[in-house]
C-alpha cells in the first residue's frame, strides 16, 4: 500500500530510484587527506542530506594498538592511540567508505591496519603468514545459494584476496529459507546482494560478479582472466555447467571444491596434483554430457543427474522429498542449518586447499545425522539369506510318497528329457521370482516340492503366493510332457503340505491337441510386462477366449473395461503399493528378499526381480532406488506422500483396456494351486494372441492378509485401510467375503519387454535319485 507521507508522483520516483541503485554493489571509499576527495565527500554530504554517518574511528584506534601490542595495560591505551595518530586530525585518518545502496558513510582504519584488526582473532588458527598467502589467492564461486554461505563465510574468515562470483539468478521470497539477506533484496541479483555484504563487511575485498551466471560465452574469463583462479567452488545447480566448468578447470590444472547441503556431501577434485584424474571421480565418465542441454524432460535429464548427486547416499529426508517432487513440492530442499553448516565446512576445506595442508581427493561425507544420534536400541535383523537348494534329508523325508502305478508298470524317462520337462516348467511366473519349487526324480516318479527356503514372504502369507507359483509351474510341466508325447499321470498330495505338493510319472503315449500345442509354444515367451502399455481397445471376441480357456470346474474370470472401473483399480493399487512401502516388515521383504539393484546381485542369487526388469522410466526407477531407505520411506509415510507411485499406477491402469480377476469359490492352499495352473494357461493364451500381461497381487494379498492369516502383524490403522480398499474391490466385481482372490492382472499392447526376469539352473531346482 502506498504511503500516505507521499504524494503519487513522490512515491514512484522513489521507487525508480531504487532501481537505479540495484546494480551498484561497490563501495565508494574517501582518503579526505587529499582535498580534492574531501570536498567530493562533502559535496555528497550536502547534496544527499539522509546519509548515514558511522564514525568509530577512535575506537578501531585503540583496538589496533590492542592489536599491535597484546600485553598493553588499559591504562596505557589512551596515550599511545594519541601517540599513533600523531598530527593527523581524527576525521582525517583512515578511510571514508560510501555504501550508496544504503546511503551510510562509515568511517574506517585503511586497508593494512584495517586487516590487521579485522584478521587479528583469527591467530593462530591462521598464522600471519598463512593469511598473507591466503589474501594473495583467487577463488571462484559458481552458485549464490549455497554459495552465499560459502562466500560470505571465506570473506569473514578473509580467505581470499579476489573473489568471482557467479549467477544469473534473483533473489525469490522462497530462497530465505536458506539465503540470509533481508526481505528488501527480493528480485535483486543474487550476486548484487553477495557482492554488497561482502563489501559492506570488508570494502578492500575484490569482489567480480558475473550477472549472467556461467556461460559458454564467458567461462574461460571466469576461470583466467586477471590470473588463474586457484580454487573453483561449484555450487550451481546446472548440471551441464558442472560438468563444463570441471573439464576446462581439469585442462587448466584447477582444483574444484564442491559441498552438497544434504548430509554435506563434500566432492574434492585436485586436478593440480592429479591433471589425469577424471571428472566428478569418473561417476560420468561413460555418459555425452554435452547432450545435457537439449534435453527437456526430468526424465531424460536423471541419467545424467544421478551420478552426480548420488542417489543410495542422499539423507532420508532428501530421498523422500526428491520422490515429492512435482508432485507436494517444485524443487529440491534446502535448510538454513545445512547451508550455513555447509559454508563453513567449504571456508575450512577451502583454507586448507589453498595453503597445501590437505591434498586428498574423493566424496566425503560429514554427516550430523549420523555423527551425533541418540543410541540405537538393538534390533533383530532378519537373515537375508539367499537362495538354498533342498537338502537331501528334506527330500528323503517325503519319498515314501509313492507312485500310483505298480512297480514296473511306470516308464523311466532319461535324464535329457527330464531337464526338458523342467526346464519348462522352472520358467513359470512366480512372485517376486522365489521360484519356490524343487523337483526331485527317482524311480519312475517326479516329486515335487515346495522350496521354504524362498517362500513365506511377507506378501506370500500361508505361501498362497508360492502355491500360485507351483500351479503354474505344474500347468507348464504338463503342456511340455503333451508336446513330447508322454502320458502323465499325476495328483495333488494336500496331506503332505507345504512342504510336498504333488507326485507324477509317466506311462505310456500322449497325442497333444492344438490348444495344448499353442499354449506350450508360448512357455519360452510368456513373461510380466510392466510397460503403461497402448491405448486400444481388445477385442470382446478375445477376451472370450480367454475367459473359455482359464475357466474350469469352479474357477472364474472376470474382466473390468470401463474408464471408472479402472481408474478405481488404479488407486486401489497405488495405495497398495504405498502400504507396502510403509509398512516396515513389508518394506524390508522387498527391498532385501524380492528386489535385485544392480548386475552383481542378478548373477549372484540367480533370482528375485532386477531393476532392468521393471519396464520404468528413469524418473520412476530412481524414485525406487530412493523407497531403499527405509528411514526415507517413514518419513515419506508421516508426511503423507508418494503420490508419484499412486499416480504410476493409475497411468497404468487406465491405459490398459481390461483389468481381469481370476478366483475361486473358497480360499484353501489346494484352490491357489488351480488357481496357479488357470493362471498360467491364460498368460501363455494371451501370449499367443500377441498381448502382455501385467500381474498386479499386492492389493490380493493384503485382503487375505486382512481376512484370512491367523497370525499377521498388519497395524490397526492399516487394517482399516485394507478394508475399505477391499470393499471398493468386492463391490467393483461383484464377490463375497469368502471368494478365493487369485490374481489380478492388467491386460494390454505394448512391445515385449527387452530384459526378463533371471531363472535358477537346474542343479538348483532338480534333483535326480540314483536309486
Amino acid at each position: 500500500m502506498q504511503s500516505q507521507a507521499y504524494s503519487n508522483l513522490d512515491f514512484e520516483a522513489r521507487i525508480n530510484k531504487t532501481k537505479q541503485l540495484n546494480t551498484l554493489y561497490n563501495p565508494v571509499i574517501f582518503n579526505t587527506k587529499n582535498s580534492t576527495e574531501k570536498q567530493k565527500l562533502a559535496d555528497l554530504l550536502n547534496k544527499n542530506i539522509h546519509i548515514q554517518i558511522f564514525d568509530s574511528i577512535e575506537a578501531q584506534i585503540e583496538e589496533l594498538i590492542k592489536c599491535l601490542n597484546p600485553g598493553i595495560q588499559p591504562i596505557e591505551l589512551k596515550s599511545l592511540a594519541k601517540k599513533h595518530l600523531g598530527n593527523t586530525p581524527l576525521a582525517d585518518y583512515g578511510l571514508w567508505v560510501y555504501y550508496p545502496w544504503s546511503e551510510k558513510l562509515v568511517h574506517l582504519l585503511d586497508e593494512e591496519e584495517f586487516v590487521i584488526v579485522r584478521t587479528n582473532r583469527n591467530k593462530h588458527k591462521i598464522t600471519a603468514e598463512e593469511q598473507l598467502i591466503l589474501s594473495k589467492k583467487k577463488i571462484g564461486v559458481m552458485g549464490l545459494s549455497v554459495g552465499q554461505s560459502v562466500s560470505l563465510t571465506l570473506a569473514i574468515e578473509r580467505g581470499f584476496g579476489e573473489l568471482r562470483i557467479a549467477d544469473f539468478d534473483e533473489l525469490d521470497l522462497s530462497n530465505l529459507n536458506r539465503i540470509r539477506t533481508g526481505v528488501h533484496n527480493i528480485h535483486l541479483q543474487k550476486t548484487v546482494i553477495v557482492a554488497r555484504e561482502i563489501a559492506e563487511m570488508d570494502p578492500y575485498l575484490k569482489v567480480i560478479c558475473f550477472h549472467e551466471g556461467i556461460t559458454e560465452q564467458n567461462i574461460d574469463a571466469f576461470l583466467t582472466e586477471n590470473g588463474k583462479l586457484d580454487l573453483l567452488i561449484d555450487e550451481c545447480d546446472s548440471f551441464d555447467v558442472k560438468i563444463s566448468a570441471r573439464e576446462k578447470a581439469k585442462t587448466l590444472q584447477i582444483p574444484v571444491l564442491m559441498e552438497g547441503s544434504d548430509r554435506c556431501t563434500i566432492d574434492i577434485e585436485r586436478f593440480d596434483l592429479e591433471p589425469d584424474r577424471p571428472v566428478l571421480h569418473g561417476y560420468v565418465s561413460n555418459m555425452d554430457m554435452s547432450v545435457f542441454k537439449t534435453l527437456k524432460s526430468l526424465d531424460e535429464k536423471l541419467p545424467y543427474i544421478a551420478p552426480v548427486t548420488g542417489v543410495e547416499t542422499l539423507s532420508p529426508r532428501m530421498k523422500a522429498s526428491a520422490i515429492e517432487i512435482m508432485t507436494t513440492i517444485s524443487t529440491w530442499p534446502q535448510l538454513a542449518s545445512a547451508v550455513t553448516y555447509g559454508g563453513g565446512i567449504t571456508a575450512d576445506l577451502s583454507r586448507k586447499i589453498l595453503l597445501g595442508s590437505l591434498k586428498v581427493s574423493g566424496r566425503f561425507f560429514i554427516d550430523i545425522d549420523e555423527l551425533i544420534t541418540d543410541e540405537k536400541p538393538l534390533q533383530h535383523t532378519k537373515g537375508e539369506e539367499r537362495t538354498k537348494q533342498l537338502s537331501i534329508e528334506e527330500i528323503e523325508n517325503y519319498l515314501s510318497v509313492r507312485q500310483f502305478n505298480k512297480d514296473g508298470e511306470r516308464e523311466l524317462l532319461s535324464q535329457e528329457l527330464i531337464r526338458k520337462l523342467i526346464t519348462a516348467a522352472g520358467k513359470a511366473p512366480s512372485g517376486g521370482n522365489n521360484q519356490p519349487w524343487h523337483w526331485h526324480y527317482e524311480q519312475g516318479n517326479l516329486h515335487l516340492f515346495m522350496n521354504k527356503n524362498v517362500s513365506g514372504a511377507y506378501l506370500d502369507p500361508d505361501y498362497i503366493s508360492s502355491y500360485t507359483s507351483l500351479g503354474a509351474s505344474i500347468e507348464n510341466l504338463l503342456l511340455e510332457a503333451a508336446v513330447n508325447g508322454l502320458g502323465v499321470t499325476w495328483k495333488f498330495t494336500p496331506e503332505h503340505f507345504p512342504e510336498h505338493i504333488a507326485l507324477f510319472n509317466f506311462k505310456g503315449k500322449h497325442e497333444a491337441n492344438e490348444v495344448e500345442k499353442s499354449l506350450a509354444a508360448g512357455i519360452g515367451d510368456r513373461h510380466t510386462n510392466r510397460k503403461t502399455g497402448l491405448t486400444q481397445e481388445i477385442s470382446t471376441a478375445d477376451l472370450e477366449q480367454l475367459k473359455f480357456i482359464t475357466e474350469t470346474e469352479n474357477i472364474r474370470l472376470q474382466w473390468l473395461t470401463g474408464a471408472e472401473d479402472r481408474t478405481v483399480l488404479g488407486d486401489i493399487s497405488g495405495e497398495a503399493d504405498l502400504l507396502r512401502m510403509f509398512i516396515p516388515a513389508a518394506h524390508e521383504d522387498f527391498i532385501k528378499k524380492e528386489m535385485r539393484w544392480n548386475k552383481e546381485e542378478i548373477i549372484e542369487t540367480e533370482d528375485g526381480i532386477g531393476i532392468n526388469t521393471l519396464d520404468l522410466s528413469n524418473n520412476d526407477q530412481i524414485g525406487l532406488r530412493l523407497m531403499k531407505d527405509e528411514k526415507a520411506v517413514q518419513f515419506l509415510k508421516k508426511i503423507k506422500g508418494g503420490l508419484a507411485f499412486k499416480k504410476l499406477a493409475l497411468k497404468q491402469f487406465q491405459s490398459s483396456p481390461a483389468i481381469g480377476l481370476i478366483t475361486l469359490s473358497e480360499s484353501n492352499p489346494l484352490n491357489y494351486l488351480k488357481g496357479g495352473m488357470a493362471v498360467e494357461k491364460m498368460w501363455l493364451a494371451a501370449t499367443a494372441l500377441g498381448y502382455q500381461i501385467h500381474p498386479v497381487n499386492v492389493p490380493l494379498i493384503f485382503f487375505y492378509k486382512n481376512n484370512f492369516q491367523e497370525l499377521n502383524d498388519l497395524p490397526e490403522e492399516s487394517r482399516k485401510q485394507i478394508f475399505i480398499l477391499h470393499q471398493k474391490f468386492k463391490h467393483l466385481f461383484k464377490i463375497t467375503d469368502n471368494i478365493a482372490e487369485i490374481f489380478l492382472f492388467r491386460i494390454f499392447k505394448a512391445e515385449s519387454s527387452p530384459q526378463r526376469t533371471i531363472r535358477k539352473p537346474l542343479n538348483k531346482t532338480l534333483s535326480i535319485g540314483t536309486a
